[in-house]
């Protein structure tokens, strides 16, 4: 069954502490108008693993897991845990022999969906291991909360609701409710004191790719549905506005633990053009998180498409002038998410572009996604493995490989020559 299929409304871009597993168990003048406020209120030096100029210190991939349902899933498919697909230390300790020094956990449910909500004892033991394998395999981690309380995982697969799991199974309370937002915010408190002192800890995404668009409300009381960001400023009510929720949420973490990177994305699933919504950092140690996908029909096509799509931008709308919008002043931003379909041609045309324009601006980076060694799952599950090729195309390991090899800090003070 496809599980990272990627879900984005069809009219976006149309217009224009310590942890053992057993304790724990814009348009574009907008944007550049917004930033600079956000840069004079971020104070302090900057964490050493998020500098703002000089080289990128992190560089890795990503992994997004969900929570299994029997129903939907069964016993056994993508590992038999909780979780699935389910990553071992051989996984992590694969993307640590190709250089990579980073790993993104998108990890699902570490409180419950629904209520009463309350952290899952499974879904922590889960966790606590992965970070253990992650560490042991000399990785950094940036935990980033997929789902928990009003909103399930089945938000990120809309576009399949009714076929290979029922509609029923889509929460996306969390705009509409504020208990539910309450509720989130005590699980990324609860999360940030489980892992604040690991070495291995590089940050915590506070919500991956927040949505209020599709579930949230505008002034009046009807579906929000704002696809460019002064749309959304201008008509987002206060339950479903991200600023506030990110605001609290921040603020609770940072009280928490005093040192922990932040990373908060923006609205409209992490797109760099929605970052002038989110005026400055709400705390000092925040680093914005931008995910992109575009150009979308290169990104995202079939493999029945195969090569149908040449990667290109147009000269307005490239990703470099994106990211140097939402790169202004001593905020750190962090490429938490890009990827390809391997069946594209030229991609890695398009993962060498992205990677060149970070390394230019010292920007981070993560690459979608990482896979298992569950070959079962890896055949379902195929579109966005980085170590396969399709087609028309070559693996993008090609060129992953070699920028990763550009790694020379580890966990735990390890420094490395680079790879190669």
């Amino acid at each position: 069954m496809p599980f990272m299929k990627r879900f984005r409304s069809d009219g976006i871009g149309r217009k224009g502490g310590e942890w053992t597993r057993r304790s724990a168990i814009l348009g574009a003048g907008a944007l550049a108008s917004c930033n600079n406020p956000a840069a004079v209120a971020q104070r302090g030096a900057s964490h050493s693993l998020w500098p703002v100029s000089g080289p990128p210190v992190l560089r890795g991939a990503v992994i997004a897991q969900r929570r299994r349902r029997i129903e939907v899933d069964g016993p056994t498919f993508g590992g038999g845990g909780p979780v699935l697909p389910a990553y071992r230390r051989p996984d992590f300790d694969a993307l640590a022999s190709m250089g990579a020094n980073l790993v993104v956990m998108s990890f699902p449910e570490f409180w419950t969906a629904s209520k009463p909500w309350k952290r899952d004892a499974q879904m922590a033991d889960v966790l606590g291991q992965q970070l253990d394998d992650a560490k042991a395999a000399g990785l950094y981690v940036v935990l980033a909360m997929r789902s928990g309380p009003g909103r399930s995982d089945f938000i990120f697969h809309r576009e399949a609701q009714d076929t290979w799991f029922p509609a029923r199974l889509i929460d996306d309370s969390i705009w509409r409710d504020a208990d539910a937002q309450a509720a989130w915010s005590a699980m990324c408190e609860d999360a940030a004191k489980l892992v604040q002192s690991r070495s291995e800890i590089a940050g915590l995404n506070i919500m991956v790719e927040p949505e209020p668009n599709v579930g949230g409300l505008n002034r009046e009381g009807g579906r929000l549905g704002a696809w460019q960001a002064e749309d959304y400023a201008a008509q987002v009510s206060w339950i479903s506005d991200w600023k506030r929720i990110a605001g609290d949420v921040a603020r609770k973490v940072r009280a928490a633990a005093s040192d922990l990177p932040i990373l908060i994305s923006p609205p409209s699933f992490g797109r760099t053009e929605f970052l002038s919504v989110m005026g400055a950092p709400p705390v000092a140690g925040t680093v914005w998180c931008v995910h992109d996908y575009e150009p979308r029909a290169f990104t995202h096509q079939s493999e029945a498409a195969a090569g149908h799509a040449v990667f290109s931008e147009g000269a307005a709308n490239t990703f470099e002038s994106r990211i140097d919008q939402a790169k202004t002043g001593n905020v750190p931003v962090f490429l938490g998410e890009f990827g390809a379909s391997r069946s594209a041609a030229g991609v890695n045309d398009y993962y060498a572009a992205r990677i060149a324009a970070c390394e230019a601006r010292g920007i981070g980076w993560a690459a979608f996604r990482w896979p298992t060694q569950d070959a079962g799952y890896e055949q379902a599950d195929d579109m966005f493995n980085v170590t396969i090729g399709g087609p028309d195309a070559r693996p993008a390991m090609d060129t992953l490989r070699p920028a990763w090899a550009r790694n020379a800090q580890r966990p735990d003070g390890i420094r490395l020559r680079g790879r190669t």
